[in-house]
């Protein structure tokens, strides 16, 4: 009897928790995925509920979060990466109160091989001697047939989604300026053109936990970066005029889905000029889940960035039929090593293999360059003196010599507008003597003189008059949550050619269960369940 009574005790208190979750003020659960081997975060990780048919997908830094809804009590996360195992949790198992830590196991190739070798399976048996065929198939042929096949792994009729969109800028992993918006796209299928495709906003908003300031909107690449008109730094690059919306913008970035279009430079169109303009290294076997994928890494053709740009990546194809499942694709300044845009997207398959893929997520960045208008600090000319024979240049900083020695970099006139001569030039610690040929006579009143800057600096490498440059990141991402909705609208609106937060927003009647997956305003850095994070 006393047994029994501790059952009965110990399942009511389980309810009783189980309860008290959803019932504290907590609107969202917190998770970061990490690598269980190197403990580092899984970027973009898809995370699926599986009863509800839900997807979301970790940040760049491997966080998410999910809303606290009663219905997701019973459900279960699938959470997957490629190159790792799925992990399944238990939604229940998962903590409002603290950040829930879960570490994905790599995917070992060895490990599955032996796997496969072992099994008493005769299809497993024949399915790897199938891959050891597979894999004597050039780079080339293999991304050639999955261009080719690309009508038949995606969806050619009309299909619908919800989406999760932001767009910020980032500098110093510092958020800026982030914008939400839940969108509903209905595409109208692979074979027709992108830009056809209907789209309502369900949902935006600013969000101003974040600090924001003034920074250039729109992206826009046709100009060579320099100091009088810095632009967003993508040498040789050209991105087609595609109207004032951030997330058409985003769009153009899917070689994949716009496989017949011009994208963007270096890429073109995917179906004609990929090939063409890239070389290709051998094929990497990898594994997601149990599904053997093929990777290959390629970058431009010399000729294509010349001097200015080199651009790499990597794309990941399913051997059986095709299929590409991702594809990452970085540009790269040859002078300064420094990567100027990025662009991550992924596709999957919808329930099962051999169904047709769908996007999980699209991530573009591009490097842009501002002048601080604030900057006090600038090599300049702090004041002028003019002498009978030689005029005396007090600078801000103390001056590199070489630069200024040269005389075409002065042009001095008389009030007859006469250039006067130069003799010589000398330099103490800030102060500039220009001494002039004849000690000509030098009235103050109609001295004119212009400098060029262009090489004119100061120790440290300033120039003349250029404040300071400040660099940021611009993000547009896009998470795919829902394939296909069951949505009734009360008011029905489309995007138009016009920022998103000028757009009108549709209404559906019914729960709205799509959320906003914010990122955090700080990395936090990974901890063990020692220290009092739910460890997964």
């Amino acid at each position: 009897m006393k047994t029994r009574i501790k059952k009965v005790s110990t399942f009511v208190l389980f309810c009783i928790v189980s309860v008290n979750m959803f019932s504290q003020n907590f609107e969202y659960i917190h998770g970061k995925i990490l690598d269980s081997l190197t403990n580092k975060p899984i970027p973009f990780a898809t995370i699926i509920l599986k009863e509800n048919n839900l997807g979301l997908y970790a940040s760049e830094e491997g966080d998410f979060k999910i809303k606290t809804e009663p219905h997701f009590a019973t459900d279960t996360l699938l959470i997957s990466s490629i190159g790792f195992n799925q992990k399944k949790v238990i939604f229940k198992n998962l903590k409002a109160d603290s950040i829930n830590y879960i570490y994905l196991n790599q995917a070992t190739v060895q490990l599955k091989e032996i796997q496969l070798l072992a099994s008493r399976n005769k299809q497993e048996k024949k399915n790897w001697i199938k891959t050891r065929k597979q894999e004597k198939i050039s780079s080339r042929k293999l991304i050639k047939n999955a261009i080719k096949n690309i009508e038949k792994n995606y969806p050619t009729s009309p299909f619908n989604y919800v989406s999760y969109y932001r767009d910020y800028q980032k500098s110093d992993m510092e958020y800026i300026n982030l914008n939400e918006a839940i969108i509903h796209t209905a595409d109208n299928g692979f074979n027709t053109k992108n830009s056809i495709n209907k789209n309502r906003l369900l949902d935006f908003k600013k969000n101003l936990t974040f600090s924001r300031k003034d920074l250039p909107y729109l992206y826009d690449s046709n100009n060579k970066p320099n100091y009088k008109e810095p632009t967003r730094n993508i040498p040789n690059a050209t991105l087609f005029n595609q109207g004032g919306n951030e997330f058409f913008i985003l769009s153009v970035h899917d070689p994949i889905r716009k496989f017949k279009a011009n994208t963007f430079s270096f890429v073109y169109i995917f179906s004609k000029d990929f090939l063409t303009n890239h070389v290709f290294s051998k094929i990497e076997k990898i594994y997601n889940n149990d599904l053997l994928l093929f990777k290959i890494k390629f970058k431009s053709k010399r000729k294509l960035g010349s001097n200015l740009a080199a651009t790499f990546g990597e794309i990941i194809i399913q051997p059986d039929d095709y299929s590409i499942h991702k594809l990452v694709y970085s540009g790269v300044d040859r002078k300064t090593n420094q990567e100027f845009f990025n662009i991550k997207l992924e596709y999957g398959y919808s329930k099962s293999i051999n169904s047709l893929m769908q996007l999980k997520y699209i991530s573009f960045n591009n490097l842009f360059k501002i002048i601080d208008e604030t900057d006090t600090s600038f090599f300049k000319i702090v004041s002028t003196k003019i002498y009978d024979s030689h005029l005396e240049l007090e600078m801000s900083n103390f001056i590199d010599e070489k630069s200024v020695n040269n005389k075409n970099c002065y042009r001095i006139l008389n009030e007859n507008g006469d250039k006067l001569e130069i003799n010589t030039i000398t330099v103490k610690d800030s102060t500039i003597f220009v001494r002039f040929k004849n000690d000509e006579f030098i009235s103050a009143d109609n001295l004119k003189f212009e400098i060029d800057g262009d090489h004119f600096q100061d120790i440290e490498g300033n120039l003349l008059n250029q404040k300071r440059i400040l660099e940021f990141n611009q993000y547009r991402e896009l998470f795919v949550q829902e394939y296909n909705p069951q949505i009734q609208f009360i008011d029905n609106c489309y995007l138009q050619n016009l920022p998103l937060e000028n757009n009108c927003i549709s209404k559906q009647s019914g729960v709205n269960k799509y959320w906003m997956n914010t990122p955090k305003s700080i990395n936090i850095k990974a901890h063990t369940a020692n220290n009092g994070y739910n460890s997964l």
